[in-house]
């Protein structure tokens, strides 16, 4: 049996069992898998949770015993059998299915082995006419079981896209590219691009952001001399655009809210060419302490962490910043491309949008007179993104939003009011919003 199986299915039950981030148990597990199987074994992980309520519809159609009620491996078993099944070349089915009998026939299960047989290969059998059945259930069921979404965001989406709700359901169920973010103290983008060219590696611009890469056959890029050298960081297209819409002047003073994981921090670095002063804040030392590691990679010097709950206010600050970034926690319904099992969880944002209010006003007492804040999220939520901020112009008339155009490609219509709405289905990125606003 394939090695990339057995860690595929251990992954797999870690991501449910500890309801865990699946890339985050990608990347650790990732050590695990032969060279050879680590696309099949990625795609397979995150298919599975991208898919899973139409795997286990799937499922409870030919099995008497429910998906709630199988043991843990069972289920996982078939879950990801089901998924290679319908997503994967069918020219491996036998090999799926006697794969999977195999593992749990190596944990000493014959009896649940013969189910898993029966299972699959039923499912085999009536492939086609399951794919049928599937098409006349009414529409939101459809929907909801095709793409795999629960009913709750079906209808929030509807709302808000309307006829468009399906493209918005396959645009976010898409493999989102690897994207990267060229380091400008140290390269620029044609001369990374060349280098990438003599190595094999495909690289191409960005239709958006003036620093950033896609690269065309992923792999374990981090391995590389070039990233060892500090001559890129791995970054969503989408995230480096906050750099660019902040656009900071060299040797100001950023004040970054909840900086972790760095990207906009250190972009912003970047930008300023190791002068003036980042000041990198969150709540979590461990991950302050992994931006000062990829600092020192970048060769970037005017950076300093400290531990600080952006929620609460620092007098000390008070108008001291020439620019502040807030990138607030969020509901992350723009990155589900990334992280599948977002989509499962509760999309009430009564809670997260008043922290993110908080934040906010925080953040803007510590501009200057005509200092500038970024604000941005990694969702699509009108109320945490567009509402939020006209909220916060509606009580507090020193600030408006600042006409970022000049920093963005014609596409964004809104940018000349301050705001970028950036959507999958439209523009192929990950789910942003992001907005400038200006002391006045």
């Amino acid at each position: 049996m394939s090695s990339y199986r057995v860690q595929a299915i251990e992954t797999l039950k870690k991501i449910f069992r500890d309801k865990s981030y699946s890339n985050i148990v990608i990347n650790y597990d990732i050590k695990n898998v032969d060279d050879r199987f680590l696309s099949l074994y990625r795609k397979s992980v995150l298919g599975v949770v991208e898919n899973l309520i139409f795997i286990d519809w799937i499922i409870n159609q030919v099995s008497k015993t429910k998906t709630r009620k199988m043991e843990t491996d069972v289920l996982v078993v078939l879950r990801l059998g089901v998924y290679q099944i319908f997503f994967l070349d069918k020219a491996h089915e036998n090999i799926v299915v006697n794969e999977s009998v195999q593992y749990v026939k190596d944990k000493g299960n014959i009896r649940a082995s013969k189910f898993v047989n029966a299972v699959l290969r039923n499912i085999l059998r009536s492939k086609e006419n399951l794919l049928e059945r599937m098409t006349l259930l009414p529409k939101d069921e459809y929907l909801s079981i095709k793409y795999s979404y629960p009913y709750e965001l079906i209808d929030k989406w509807k709302n808000q896209f309307g006829s468009e709700v399906e493209e918005v359901l396959i645009a976010n169920n898409a493999e989102a590219p690897l994207e990267i973010r060229v380091n400008t103290l140290k390269t620029e983008r044609d001369e990374l691009i060349k280098l990438f060219a003599e190595k094999g590696i495909k690289a191409s611009k960005c239709k958006y952001a003036d620093k950033g890469l896609i690269i065309e056959n992923p792999f374990e890029i981090d391995k590389t001399d070039e990233y060892k050298k500090g001559l890129f960081s791995i970054q969503s297209q989408s995230s480096i655009l906050a750099g660019q819409i902040l656009n900071p002047k060299e040797g100001s003073l950023i004040i970054d809210m909840c900086a972790a994981p760095g990207g906009k921090t250190l972009n912003a670095a970047e930008m300023m060419k190791n002068t003036g002063k980042i000041i990198a804040r969150d709540i979590y030392p461990g991950k302050l302490r992994l931006i000062e590691k990829e600092a020192g990679r970048l060769g970037i010097n005017n950076v300093e962490v400290e531990e600080f709950d952006a929620t609460g206010p620092d007098d000390s600050l008070i108008g001291k910043a020439d620019y502040v970034i807030a990138d607030v926690p969020c509901t992350g319904l723009g990155i589900i491309r990334r992280k599948p099992e977002i989509k499962y969880k509760d999309t009430d944002t009564d809670n997260i949008t008043e922290i993110q209010y908080k934040i906010l006003e925080n953040g803007s007492k510590y501009l200057k007179a005509g200092g500038e804040l970024v604000y941005s999220t990694c969702t699509t939520n009108k109320e945490e993104n567009y509402e939020l901020i006209d909220r916060f112009l509606n009580n507090n008339k020193g600030f408006t939003l600042s006409d970022i155009s000049d920093n963005i490609h014609e596409d964004f219509k809104t940018a000349k009011n301050g705001y970028l709405e950036i959507y999958p289905h439209l523009h192929g990125m990950d789910g942003f919003f992001i907005a400038k606003i200006k002391g006045i």
